[in-house]
C-alpha cells in the first residue's frame, strides 16, 4: 500500500486546451486549430490554455531545458444565447525567465457563427498585455452554435482562462491571487472594547507592538511600526521581504483575541481613465440621457439645502496654500466647515508640500496638483462639477446645482489613498448634520472589514449618509471595494447610447449604472467621442487656472446618482439611504436593464427617481442575497439573506404564498411571519436527474408587510447545470508534490497523473516519515511551475489555505484534494496571498533516477 494515496477532484465542466506546451512537449497534443477541428464546450464551461506566437527557451536557472512551442490559434465549439458571459484572462511567466526582451502578448477572441462562418459584431475588443477581455451578449444576440476562436500575433507565450457563463452567474474572472497594494509596516485594527480599553494611543500602539496608534473613530486604530512605504516604491527584493514582515506581523495581530479583526492599510486610487484633451463639448450629453432635464422641473430645488461629500483629490482652488478661489463652477456651493480637519491624506502620500503647506492631516481641502500635463490630479473637481456644478451660464452644470459641496481630500498623490485615511474620514462624516451623501469615486480590490464597518456607520446615524461608489474600470467582475460592500451603492458606467462602456466592471460591484463616457465611442452619433465634461484645472509652472476637460471613468458614473440622490432629497426631505435602496430594489429608480450582470437594477432616471421621491411609498419590499442561485451537482446547498428595505424593526414581513418547487429542489422558506434572522437554506437532490441536462426554476414569495397590504413578490431564479459526463471533465496533465515546509518549499517528492473517469488518482511510495504540503498543478506553458495563476492547482486541504500532512510509519490513504482553475477570495482567505508564484517541479540534480517529467533534460 501506497505510504500516501488519495484522489483529486475537479471542479464541474473544466476543460483543457488538448495543444498546451505541455502537451506539446510529450508529443501527445491533439488539435484545436480551425473550424473542423474546434474542442466542443458546454454552454457553461472553464478551459486552461497556452499560446505563443513564437517558440523558444526559458531561462529557469535550472539545468533542465524548460521549452515554449509555438501555437498561434485555439478553437472552441459551444451553443451560446443572450446573457452569456464570455472571459478571457491571460497570464505569463516571470520576466527573468526570458533571456531576451519580448513584447506583451497581443491576443483576441472572436466569436463566429457557425454556420457561416461570419464573426459577431459582440465579439470582444482585441488586447495586449497580461489582463483580461470579457463580453457579455446581448438581447438582440441570435441563440446557436458558434465558434470561439482565441488567438495570439505577437509578444511572449501566455496561459489563458476562458470562462463561458451564464446571465446571473457569480464571479467567473477570479483565476489569479489578487494582490491589492497597501503601506508597509502599517495595520487597520478593530479592537474588541470588551477586551481592551481603546482610550489611550500610547498603550494601544505599545501592545501592538507598533510605534503609533491613532483612532480613525469607532473601535477602529490605524498602527505605524515604522515610516510606511507604498510597495510600488521599494526594490522587488527588498519589497518582497518588507511585505512578508508586514503580513506576518499583520498574521500575528489576527490571533490577538483582544481585536476583532486586522489587515493590511490598503491602497484604493480614483476611478478614472485619462482626460480627454478635445476642448469643452457645446453640450453634456449625459443628462438627457438619464431625463434630468425633466426632472429639475419636478424638482425645481434642484438640490438646495444637500450635502454633497466629495471624498477625492480635493478641489481646485487658484491658490491652494493661501485660501484663493475655487473653480468658478464650483465656488458658490462649496462649504468648509472652520475648525474641522477635511483634508485626512496622510505625509506619505500627501504632496501638499509643493505649494508649502504642511504634509499629513489639515483642514484645507483644495487640490495641490502635481504639474504633470495630464494625472488624476484634479480628478475631485471633475467629480464635483458633474455631482454639482453651479448653473451660472458659464462652463457646465452639475446634476444638482443648488447642492452644497464639502470637499473631503482622502487621494494624494497620483490619486492614490489608503484605507485608514479613508475610515477616519467616513467616520467623521457620520457624525455631520451637514452632509447627506457621501460620493466616493475611488476603489481597490482590498475587502477592509474596517471600512465596511464605517459605512456602516455612515448609514445608520440619525443623520444616515447614502454612500456612493465607482464600480471600478478594469473590465472585471471580480469584487472592487467599497462598490461592493453592503450599504453602498456601487455604480457602473455607460456610453452615450446606454451601453456598458468598455471598461466597467460588471458583477457584485455594480448596483445600477450611470454615464460615464467611454473615448472609443461616438454611441449617440453626435459627431464627438463620449466623454463626460466637467470643471478641471492645470497647474503648469506652479501657476493654477481653472478649465474643463472630458473624462471616462465609473469615478464620473458615480456623482450623477449622488447627484440624483441630492435632488430626491431636496424634493422629499425625509428621504434615507434606506429608502433610496427600497425604491431601487423596487425597480422604480432605473429603466429595465439588458442583464443585471452588466446593469444591475438598470440605467438610473432621474426622472422616476425624482417622481418616486415625491410620491411617498416607501412600502417595505424584500430583496435576497444574492439574488440568483446557481448548483452544479457537486455544490448542492446554499444559503440566501432575505434583505428588508426599509429596515425598520417595527415593521414584519408576512409570507403569503411559496411557489412549489420541483422534485430536484428543496427551501426552508414557509408561509407565515418571515424570521430575518435565519438565513433561508436552498438544497438539490441530484439523483436520477439527467447530468446532460440543464434544469430551471424561479423560486417565487408573495408578500405584504404590516406597513402596507399591497402584495409584492420576491423572485430568485435558480439554476443547476451538471459538469456533463464525468469522462470529459479534464484539467490537464497534474503533477503531484511533497513540499517541504520551510520557507525554500523544495519539492521532496513528485509524481504526474492524467484525468480519468473526472478525477485523479494519485499516490506515493517510500516517502520519508515528516511534515509536507501537498500540492498538485498542470504547468501548461512548460516553464517548470504549477499553480501559477491561470493554472489548475489542488493545495491540502483547500487551496490558498495550505496544511502540513504528517506522514509516519502507517500509510494514508483517501486523502482528498480538489483542482481548479479558480482562486479563493481575499475573504476566504483571511489575507491576500502576496508574492506565491506557484511550486516548482524537481529538477536534475534532485532526482537524476526519477522517471517524472522534471528530469528529462531536453525539454
Amino acid at each position: 500500500m501506497p505510504d500516501l494515496s488519495g484522489v483529486i477532484a475537479m471542479e464541474s465542466r473544466t476543460r483543457v486546451d488538448v495543444d498546451t506546451a505541455d502537451d506539446i512537449r510529450l508529443g501527445v497534443s491533439g488539435t484545436n486549430n480551425d473550424r473542423g477541428s474546434a474542442q466542443v464546450l458546454p454552454n457553461t464551461a472553464v478551459i486552461g490554455g497556452y499560446l505563443s506566437a513564437t517558440s523558444g527557451r526559458y531561462n529557469t536557472e535550472t539545468s533542465d531545458t524548460f521549452q515554449y512551442p509555438e501555437d498561434r490559434v485555439d478553437t472552441y465549439a459551444a451553443n451560446l444565447s443572450d446573457g452569456d458571459r464570455i472571459s478571457l484572462q491571460v497570464f505569463g511567466s516571470p520576466d527573468a525567465f526570458f533571456l531576451s526582451s519580448l513584447l506583451s502578448p497581443r491576443y483576441k477572441v472572436r466569436i463566429i457563427d457557425a454556420d457561416t462562418g461570419q464573426e459577431s459584431p459582440f465579439s470582444p475588443p482585441d488586447s495586449s498585455g497580461f489582463g483580461s477581455i470579457s463580453a457579455v451578449l446581448p438581447s438582440d444576440f441570435e441563440a446557436g452554435e458558434y465558434l470561439i476562436e482565441v488567438s495570439t500575433s505577437g509578444g511572449s507565450p501566455f496561459r489563458y482562462v476562458l470562462t463561458l457563463a451564464t446571465e446571473g452567474a457569480q464571479s467567473v474572472m477570479s483565476t489569479r491571487y489578487v494582490e491589492p497594494d497597501f503601506l508597509l509596516d502599517e495595520a487597520v485594527v478593530t479592537l474588541r472594547p470588551a477586551l481592551m480599553s481603546a482610550e489611550d494611543a500610547g498603550a494601544v500602539a505599545q501592545a501592538m507592538s507598533a510605534n503609533n496608534a491613532r483612532r480613525l473613530g469607532g473601535n477602529s486604530w490605524h498602527l505605524r511600526r515604522t515610516t510606511a512605504q507604498p510597495l510600488s516604491a521599494l526594490s522587488a527584493q527588498a519589497s518582497k521581504q518588507a511585505r512578508e514582515d508586514t503580513v506576518a506581523w499583520i498574521r500575528d495581530l489576527q490571533q490577538r483575541p483582544d481585536i476583532a479583526h486586522a489587515e493590511p492599510n490598503y491602497l484604493y486610487s480614483a476611478q478614472v481613465v485619462e482626460p480627454d484633451n478635445d476642448p469643452l463639448y457645446s453640450r453634456q450629453w449625459n443628462y438627457p440621457l438619464i431625463n434630468l432635464p425633466l426632472a429639475w422641473q419636478v424638482a425645481p430645488d434642484v438640490g438646495v439645502g444637500v450635502g454633497i461629500a466629495v471624498m477625492d483629490t480635493g478641489l481646485f482652488r487658484n491658490t491652494p496654500a493661501a485660501g484663493g478661489a475655487w473653480h468658478p463652477d464650483l465656488v458658490a456651493n462649496v462649504v468648509t466647515l472652520p475648525g474641522q480637519i477635511m483634508d485626512y491624506v496622510s505625509a506619505e502620500l500627501d504632496i501638499d508640500n509643493r505649494f508649502r503647506d504642511p504634509l499629513g492631516r489639515d483642514t484645507n481641502p483644495a487640490d495641490p496638483g502635481d504639474g504633470k500635463a495630464q494625472s488624476s490630479n484634479f480628478h475631485g473637481t471633475h467629480v464635483a462639477g458633474i455631482a454639482g456644478a453651479v448653473d451660472n451660464t458659464q462652463g457646465v452644470i452639475g446634476v444638482a446645482p443648488e447642492a452644497d459641496i464639502l470637499p473631503v481630500r482622502v487621494l494624494g498623490e497620483d490619486g492614490v489613498g489608503n484605507s485608514a485615511d479613508l475610515i477616519a474620514a467616513i467616520n467623521w462624516a457620520a457624525t455631520r448634520s451637514e452632509i447627506d451623501v457621501i460620493n466616493l469615486s475611488l476603489g481597490g480590490l482590498g475587502p477592509s472589514q474596517s471600512l465596511q464597518d464605517a459605512i456602516d456607520r455612515a448609514w445608520a446615524g440619525g443623520n444616515g449618509k447614502l454612500v456612493v461608489a465607482a464600480a471600478g474600470n478594469q473590465s472585471t467582475d471580480e469584487p472592487t471595494f467599497p462598490a461592493a460592500f453592503s450599504n453602498v451603492v456601487g455604480v457602473g458606467a455607460v456610453d452615450g447610447a446606454g451601453v456598458r462602456a468598455s471598461y466597467s466592471n460588471v458583477g457584485a460591484s455594480v448596483n445600477l449604472v450611470a454615464p460615464g463616457g467611454d473615448a472609443s465611442r461616438d454611441a449617440n452619433q453626435d459627431g464627438v467621442a463620449d466623454v463626460i465634461p466637467s470643471a478641471w484645472g492645470s497647474d503648469d509652472g506652479g501657476v493654477f487656472v481653472p478649465g474643463y476637460a472630458g473624462l471616462q471613468g465609473t469615478s464620473m458614473a458615480a456623482p450623477h446618482v449622488s447627484g440624483i440622490y441630492a435632488l430626491m432629497k431636496s424634493a422629499q426631505p425625509g428621504m434615507t439611504p434606506d429608502m433610496f435602496f427600497t425604491l431601487l430594489v423596487n425597480g422604480e429608480l432605473t429603466n429595465s436593464p439588458p442583464n443585471s450582470t452588466e446593469y444591475g437594477a438598470g440605467m438610473i432616471d432621474a426622472l422616476k427617481s425624482v417622481d418616486a421621491a415625491l410620491d411617498g411609498d416607501f412600502s417595505t419590499v424584500l430583496a435576497s442575497s444574492p439574488s440568483t442561485l446557481q448548483f452544479n451537482g457537486v455544490v448542492n446547498s446554499q444559503s440566501l439573506e432575505l434583505l428588508k428595505y426599509p429596515s425598520d424593526p417595527g415593521i414584519a414581513i408576512n409570507i403569503l404564498s411559496v411557489s412549489e418547487p420541483p422534485a430536484w429542489l428543496s427551501t426552508s422558506l414557509q408561509t407565515g411571519v418571515l424570521n430575518l434572522e435565519e438565513p433561508v437554506s436552498v438544497s438539490v437532490n441530484t439523483e436520477g436527474l439527467d447530468q446532460t441536462e440543464s434544469y430551471r426554476f424561479t423560486l417565487e414569495a408573495r408578500y405584504t408587510s404590516t406597513d402596507s397590504s399591497t402584495e409584492r413578490t420576491l423572485t430568485v431564479p435558480i439554476t443547476l447545470q451538471f459538469g456533463g459526463s464525468s469522462e470529459d471533465l479534464n484539467a490537464g496533465r497534474h503533477y503531484v508534490l511533497l513540499v517541504s515546509t520551510d520557507d525554500d518549499r523544495d519539492t521532496m517528492a513528485q509524481s504526474v497523473v492524467e484525468a480519468a473517469d473526472g478525477q485523479y488518482r494519485y499516490g506515493f511510495d517510500d516517502v520519508p516519515p515528516g511534515e509536507y504540503f501537498l500540492v498538485a498543478g498542470t504547468d501548461m506553458d512548460n516553464n517548470g511551475l504549477i499553480c501559477e495563476n491561470g493554472e489548475a492547482c489542488a493545495e491540502y486541504p483547500v487551496n490558498g489555505l495550505p496544511e502540513k500532512i504528517v506522514i509516519g510509519e502507517s500509510p494514508l490513504a483517501d486523502v482528498t484534494l480538489s483542482t481548479s482553475f479558480r482562486r479563493p477570495t481575499i475573504t476566504s482567505m483571511g489575507m491576500p496571498r502576496y508574492g506565491f508564484e506557484g511550486y516548482r517541479l524537481k529538477s536534475v540534480e534532485t532526482a537524476p533516477n526519477e522517471p517524472v517529467r522534471a528530469v528529462e533534460t531536453n525539454r
